[in-house]
């Protein structure tokens, strides 16, 4: 079996570079800001919101190629060890490697819909403390192996 992928180790700066990158994708207000601040990297057309394809810009093909990249390892148990949340970091991962989610982040209510504000028919509960008893739910919405 043939290893595509240098093992994981803390004193790599590639590797700590790249968890930390990964790492902050959980974070929906960071996605926010590449959106907003590297719309080019996203694919996201200010002049024309119309045009959809992300496919014309070489920096959004670059950044799509290196988060499938990233993906394809760190979804894998060896590398997902090392995030400390891994659910909503491999959400983010997944959902990025998607060209509509990558142009609608811009967009208000999708960084809400992450966050968990306001979403439509979404029955999450606000309090963490309420949630003991529904084990099912968060695992279902956030992918997250158990």
């Amino acid at each position: 079996m043939e290893e595509t992928h240098p093992p994981p180790t803390l004193t790599n700066p590639r590797f700590t570079l790249e968890l930390e990158f990964v790492s902050s994708l959980a974070n929906p207000y960071y996605l926010s800001h590449l959106a907003v601040n590297y719309p080019n990297l996203l694919g996201i057309s200010r002049a024309d919101d119309g045009d959809t394809d992300s496919t014309s810009s070489p920096d959004a093909q670059a950044f799509a190629a290196y988060l499938e990249y990233l993906y394809s390892y760190w979804k894998t148990p060896e590398y997902s060890q090392f995030l400390t949340h891994p659910g909503p970091t491999l959400r983010a991962l997944r959902l990025l490697q998607e060209d509509a989610f990558r142009r609608d982040i811009i967009l208000p209510q999708v960084i809400e819909g992450l966050v968990g504000v306001s979403m439509p028919g979404d029955r999450t509960q606000t309090e963490p403390d309420t949630m003991e008893g529904s084990q099912e739910q968060p695992d279902a919405q956030n992918g997250a192996k158990t």
